[in-house]
């Protein structure tokens, strides 16, 4: 196996004889939630940019009732772009939710748990999102506005993540998640998302279910305590639907990157 001869910091990152990089712990770039893990030894990584005209079979769409909920898909363009279009009939979950998620290939406690992506929200009005880690890859909005002041419903027994939702008395992004069908202290960010512009956002898990989560390089809130569940099999899920009947509700992924540490 190729070994560091050259050494640049304590033989953790080096030149081999091949005058190859090796860095112990895997590569990492950007910084903050523009952070970008790369698959190794010691990472599982899927990383998707979402390039060309064919979705990954990693990827599984799932989407209401009503015919207006169009497929999910690539739009072909610059960068690559995801998009999900949400219906436009009832602004329930059951008839015109649009989500995309994955396997329930993840746990908090693998340690060094993260999902991130660039997302856009198409209009802000009416609206209802969730970004971030759940527990099922069935049709379900995992956390949202109960229409009563900030209350929240949870439909996913354990799930942690960004949510957006108009019928909150303040509505802006929310720091939310679910244990065990226990509601986490929810946080408000204060910040409300904007129509057709790009947020990178990113949450944290580590070995007990506790979580941080960051908007576009700046750490956000405090320590969610007791997020989820750190044994229960995670999905990543994005997720939109209108809050009545309203036309236009888009979610547009531009990247997304999801790992852990090997076990």
């Amino acid at each position: 196996m190729p070994e560091i001869l050259t050494s640049l910091h304590g033989r953790r990152v080096g030149l081999t004889d091949q005058d190859a990089l090796v860095s112990i712990g895997g590569f990492i770039s950007g910084s903050g939630a523009d952070q970008i893990i790369m698959p190794s030894a010691r990472n599982v990584v899927l990383f998707d940019d979402f390039l060309g005209d064919v979705v990954a079979d990693q990827w599984n769409f799932t989407e209401g009732t009503d015919s207006s909920t169009s497929d999910g898909g690539i739009v072909e363009g610059v960068n690559g772009v995801y998009r999900l279009t949400a219906g436009d009939s009832a602004g329930s979950v059951a008839a015109d939710y649009a989500q995309l998620n994955s396997a329930l290939g993840w746990k908090a406690n693998q340690g060094g748990l993260r999902l991130a992506a660039r997302i856009a929200l198409g209009s802000i009005a009416s609206a209802s999102c969730f970004f971030g880690f759940t527990d099922t890859k069935s049709l379900e909005g995992p956390i949202y506005a109960s229409g009563t002041a900030n209350g929240l419903t949870s439909d996913a027994s354990d799930a942690v993540g960004f949510m957006f939702d108009t019928a909150m008395t303040d509505d802006t992004w929310w720091l939310v998640g679910v244990k065990g069908d226990t509601d986490a202290t929810a946080q408000n960010t204060t910040i409300a998302p904007v129509a057709a512009t790009y947020e990178t956002l990113a949450v944290e898990l580590d070995t007990s279910g506790n979580a941080r989560f960051w908007r576009n390089g700046a750490l956000l809130g405090n320590v969610m305590t007791n997020a989820l569940t750190a044994t229960v099999a995670l999905t990543p899920h994005f997720g939109i639907r209108p809050k009545s009947a309203a036309a236009g509700k888009t979610m547009d992924i531009d990247w997304v990157n999801v790992s852990a540490n090997r076990v």
